[in-house]
């Protein structure tokens, strides 16, 4: 700026630059710095003029307090036609941009209750009578700020389609990104996924970011509003905090790039506290130098973007689709944002106008509501089918247990009908035969047998919690019935009765776990070792037969149904095979 202010000084006579808008109109243009902005009209230096051309733009950089004086004459060259035209500054933020024509004066801009008649731009209407020249000045000023503008002159008819085509798609894009939120709500209310809160605050700051930088806000909501140069910066830095929350949870970068999430944390509340303070100082000590502020808010948001592209970058190695997600999606914003701070700084020429930033976070938007939505959809489809795989499994489960429960119900039915129907009738027998002694000791065979067939279906002592005992009784009759195998019981610190609720269910599986080795294992040893440690119970079955290779048979319903059990308690299961070597399967508790 001290650069400009040197060269304007320099100028001793007045220079301009006079171009033919078109063949009826000329105008020759100049301008001056104020760097207190204490000039009057009648008392501008027009020796201080400095070059002024159509559509180059000019830069003072950090502005604290100044305004600029531009002088515009114009000519009708048609001696026998008027002409229309607009005075048009293509810098929507500016706070006040006075007109002075003559006696007339027209105040626009952020600072004003006026607005333009256009969205597109700061426009004035400038008319000029058949060969009249005119003088127009213009003060252009924007309080403790980055400044820079350019003016043309330009149709009504191309403002105005220029400007409807704006008002459309902001329009459409603040339509649509109130129906995503709309959308992602009920999806974190169904949820209680955190993501879509914080894809909702992002959104709503983005919209409302993008209506201030198009003057959407300025134009059509609330016109009489006087501190958008202001709510620009901060909604943008706040914004841009919701955006880096949301991306970091997107991510996960707590869980998968610790060092990274503490950064990004670091960059918010920096950033945040940079808000707070110089929103506190603007109220209380305007006068205070905000250069710095802007410079570090710059040079962390900037480094943020690249930190935040990096992250997703990185993800990709962990998460290859959330990670690809990430970067189409921030990609051009790493483009706009680098653009935008580099342009402000005068290291690059020119940045992506505010046009791309409305596409880009449109497209951004966009892409995050329907990655997310999508994500949903997944979860919900992988959840139907989960959901249908427990209901087939239910139905399995309730097919095999009627199976179960009828064998052993045919089984008892079989028993009872061998053993103590025809006892019963040789019991009869004997009342009718008169040999009542012989009946009675008939009975009493009777109820014996009766306790054995009890006690093999469920012990008496499991109710007692007497595991140990209850299977060593029905190992000795197994043993006794076995001719190629032998069935051992070895207990370490293993009490003799235990108060625990998956005592029966323990019982069982025992003795399925020896069938099963008897059966398809064909084991010539079958041992049975159970331990108790201070937090556990520890169960170990193990057997010489044949096993089998884990690789190829999957766990049959049989032992998938005991891990289920097992589970059901806190317990793990864990079984280990090898062909032609035998079976190990080891069951742990908490005690």
């Amino acid at each position: 700026m001290r650069i400009i202010y040197f060269f304007s000084l320099l100028l001793c006579s007045y220079c301009s630059f006079a171009q033919n808008i078109n063949k009826q109109l000329s105008i020759s243009s100049g301008y001056a710095v104020d760097t207190n902005s204490t000039w009057r009209q009648e008392d501008l230096p027009t020796s201080l003029l400095a070059a002024f051309n159509p559509q180059n733009t000019v830069n003072i950089g950090y502005n604290k307090n100044a305004a600029v004086w531009c002088r515009f004459i114009l000519k009708n060259n048609n001696p026998l036609q008027p002409i229309k035209t607009w005075l048009c500054f293509n810098n929507n933020h500016i706070d006040s941009l006075t007109l002075y024509d003559a006696g007339l004066t027209k105040t626009i801009g952020d600072r004003t209750a006026n607005r333009s008649p256009f969205i597109e731009t700061l426009a004035f209407e400038l008319n000029l009578q058949p060969g009249q020249e005119k003088i127009i000045w213009v003060r252009v000023k924007k309080l403790t700020s980055y400044l820079d503008f350019n003016y043309s002159l330009e149709n009504q008819g191309e403002l105005e389609a220029r400007s409807s085509q704006k008002i459309s798609l902001t329009s459409f894009f603040l339509g649509v990104v109130f129906l995503l939120l709309m959308i992602n709500g009920i999806l974190f209310f169904m949820t209680k996924n955190r993501s879509y809160l914080y894809y909702i605050a992002y959104s709503i700051l983005t919209a409302c970011y993008v209506a201030i930088t198009t003057n959407f806000a300025k134009h059509i909501l609330f016109p009489e509003f006087r501190f958008f140069s202001e709510g620009r910066v901060y909604v943008g830095a706040i914004w841009y905090i919701a955006l880096s929350f949301f991306l970091d949870h997107f991510l996960k970068l707590k869980e998968n790039q610790p060092i990274k999430h503490k950064i990004v944390l670091v960059f918010n509340c920096i950033n945040f506290s940079l808000v707070v303070i110089s929103m506190f100082l603007l109220v209380f000590y305007p006068d205070v130098e905000f250069r710095y502020f802007f410079i570090l808010g710059y040079i962390i948001f900037l480094a943020s973007i690249v930190l935040l592209f990096i992250s997703a970058l990185s993800h990709v190695k962990i998460e290859k689709t959330q990670g690809i997600y990430a970067l189409f999606a921030f990609l051009p914003q790493l483009v706009w944002g680098a653009c935008l701070i580099l342009k402000t700084f005068e290291i690059i020429p020119f940045a992506l106008g505010s046009n791309w930033m409305l596409f880009i976070s449109m497209y951004e938007v966009f892409w995050f509501g329907y990655v997310l939505s999508r994500n949903y959809i997944d979860i919900f489809l992988k959840n139907n089918e989960l959901m249908q795989e427990i209901i087939f499994e239910k139905e399995s489960s309730l097919k095999t247990i009627s199976e179960v429960q009828l064998r052993e119900r045919r089984n008892i039915a079989n028993v009872i009908h061998d053993r103590v129907g025809s006892k019963i009738a040789y019991i009869m027998h004997l009342f009718d035969m008169e040999h009542a002694n012989l009946a009675k000791q008939s009975m009493g065979e009777l109820a014996e047998e009766i306790r054995d067939i009890s006690h093999k279906i469920l012990p008496k002592a499991l109710d007692d919690g007497a595991l140990v005992a209850s299977l060593q009784s029905q190992l000795k009759t197994l043993n006794a019935g076995l001719t190629d195998t032998r069935i051992e019981l070895f207990c370490y610190d293993f009490p003799e009765k235990i108060n625990e609720p998956w005592v029966y269910d323990l019982y069982l599986i025992s003795l399925e776990i020896i069938n099963n080795a008897i059966k398809h294992g064909q084991s010539g040893l079958i041992t049975l070792e159970f331990y108790l440690y201070s937090k556990h119970y520890h169960f170990q079955f193990v057997d010489d037969g044949i096993g089998f290779d884990m690789q190829r048979i999957s766990k049959g319903f049989g032992l998938e149904n005991i891990e289920k059990r097992i589970n059901y308690y806190g317990g793990d299961f864990e079984i280990n095979s090898v062909k032609n070597e035998g079976t190990i399967i080891q069951i742990n508790i908490p005690a």
